[in-house]
């Protein structure tokens, strides 16, 4: 077998703009198989993590994805406006933890101005674990028209202590950010404290008392305030459900259940995942017929070093192991360079996905099942060369010898 596999490397140095081309063909195959499945789970485990906080969101009645986009992501506009009533009801409701307001309507180059209170920063993961957004720097707001901004928010709009700001009205982005006196409030923000990191989208989020929402679209009088959503916590699980079977109940509002929201997406990527991995073996056959049609060549090549090992006293057991050792070295080249494409592709997506959607993509993660797509290329192009490499064992060493 020494003797094979050494040959083998020879036979394959001599050949080295047919292996490369082979072993590249094998690489884009494994590549384009694994890509979009590493960057589909990259933005549910993100999306998951970044609403994990979350347990209940009351928002008005529409579509739950496009409430989930629009008052946890930021990514979408609102599917209306609740009575600010709601919020007070809620909380002298037995039972409650925390009803947090929401307020949307405005934004600063781009990033949301998110209207809430004192309660927001006091969310958290479980109720013994420390609040999930902390200060980075600074207080929390107090007044109305002090912000406390997200981590990322600072950064790209070039935010320290004390940065005085204006917003403007209007939840789309607009190109080049919003030009001084293009529809802007007339009240001045300022920033009081900064969040530090969470990876989530509230650090793009610039978050002032809900008051400031309410003066800055002329609702003075409290019985025709209103809030964009609410965040529901209950001292006990139990409790989150029957507000939320209440407020469906009730007709006004809509309650929604973040993991239940994705668990419904999840089902319908897992069907595009379906449909694609059977596009991912197409391409994955296509890439085994490259590697046997490479196989059918080369043995077409070495035929007289097949002869000459033959006359040299090489067996056919020598010989049957050339033919499958060139295989196994092609294919294994494609296959870790395919892997290493696809990871480093997927870590370079995931991160420009993520800058876009405004919350971090965690690392790619390759499982055993989806590896064992792309691993399942080396049995089938050795049992694709098992007749090449018996023919050429069988062969006669004094066929191509003179």
């Amino acid at each position: 077998m020494r003797v094979a596999a050494w040959t083998a490397l020879r036979s394959l140095r001599s050949r080295l703009g047919a292996l490369m081309i082979t072993v590249l063909a094998v690489a884009l195959a494994t590549a384009t198989a694994l890509t979009v499945p590493l960057v589909t789970r990259q933005v549910e485990r993100g999306a998951q993590d970044a609403a994990q906080v979350f347990d209940l969101l009351i928002a008005a009645p529409g579509s739950a994805t496009q409430a989930l986009t629009s008052s946890l992501f930021y990514l979408d506009v609102p599917t209306g406006n609740l009575p600010a009533s709601l919020l007070a009801e809620l909380r002298a409701r037995p039972g409650t933890r925390r009803a947090v307001p929401i307020g949307l309507g405005d934004r600063y180059l781009g990033l949301p101005i998110v209207g809430t209170d004192a309660g927001f920063f006091e969310q958290r993961l479980k109720p013994a674990d420390p609040p999930y957004f902390r200060l980075a720097r600074g207080q929390l707001f107090r007044r109305p028209l002090e912000v406390v901004a997200g981590a990322r928010a600072a950064r790209d709009a070039r935010l320290t202590l004390g940065s005085t700001f204006r917003g403007a009205h209007g939840l789309q982005d607009t190109p080049g950010g919003e030009e001084p006196g293009h529809d802007e409030h007339e009240g001045e923000y300022r920033v009081v404290g900064i969040l530090a990191p969470t990876g989530g989208p509230v650090d793009r989020a610039l978050l002032t008392p809900i008051e400031t929402v309410w003066a800055a679209h002329d609702q003075t009088d409290p019985a025709g305030r209103e809030l964009t959503a609410i965040l529901y916590s209950a001292e006990q699980l139990s409790g989150i459900y029957t507000v939320a079977q209440s407020i469906r109940a009730s007709g006004r509002a809509m309650a929604v259940f973040p993991g239940q929201v994705f668990a419904q997406a999840r089902d319908v990527l897992l069907q595009g995942q379906a449909a694609y991995a059977g596009l991912s073996l197409l391409v994955l056959g296509i890439a085994a017929l490259t590697v046997l049609l490479g196989v059918h060549a080369s043995g077409v090549e070495r035929r007289q070093t097949v002869a000459l090992l033959r006359a040299l006293g090489a067996g056919r057991g020598t010989v049957f192991g050339l033919v499958l050792g060139e295989t196994l070295i092609t294919v294994a080249l494609g296959v870790g360079l395919g892997l290493v494409l696809a990871l480093g592709v997927s870590a370079v997506g995931g991160a420009l996905l993520g800058e876009r959607l405004g919350f971090t993509l965690a690392a790619p993660q390759l499982d055993w099942p989806l590896a064992a797509r792309a691993l399942a290329l080396v049995p089938l192009a050795l049992l694709g060369a098992l007749p090449s490499a018996v023919a050429a064992a069988r062969r006669s060493p004094l066929a191509h010898l003179g």
